[in-house]
């Protein structure tokens, strides 16, 4: 009679790469057309053949740190300023004191806590 043969776990095989979707946000991204936060309102859509852009709406910002306020990114996520007003009020965050020149907020995607400028939070608040 043969030896038995030692018996392999079973494994996950390794992914085969980004998905199809995953490739075209990408491209979005670098191309300044879709913003980090996952329900970007603002980006192109499928159903979209050939998406009208407007340049003041695919600005994009990035959160600094609360070190720092106004000086550099927290984070390499950036956000158009609706798309980061729209995440911070569904999270529970807001800009309540409206003396205070900057916004504290968090990251949608990484939730490190930096601040915007009271000047872009006011920006995406009238943009929604």
């Amino acid at each position: 009679m043969p030896p038995r043969r030692e018996r392999k776990t079973w494994m996950l095989p390794a992914a085969p790469g980004p998905s199809l979707r995953q490739r075209v946000e990408q491209k979005e991204r670098e191309a300044g057309l879709r913003c980090y936060d996952p329900s970007c309102g603002i980006g192109p859509s499928d159903e979209d053949p050939v998406p009208e852009m407007l340049a003041e709406s695919m600005k994009q910002l990035s959160i600094h740190p609360l070190s720092h306020p106004g000086e550099g990114s927290l984070c390499p996520h950036t956000f158009h300023p609706a798309c980061l007003v729209s995440a911070e009020r569904v999270a529970g965050w807001g800009a309540e004191d409206k003396t205070e020149p900057y916004v504290e907020v968090s990251c949608p995607v990484c939730r490190d806590l930096g601040s915007v400028t009271r000047e872009e939070w006011e920006e995406g608040v009238l943009a929604l």
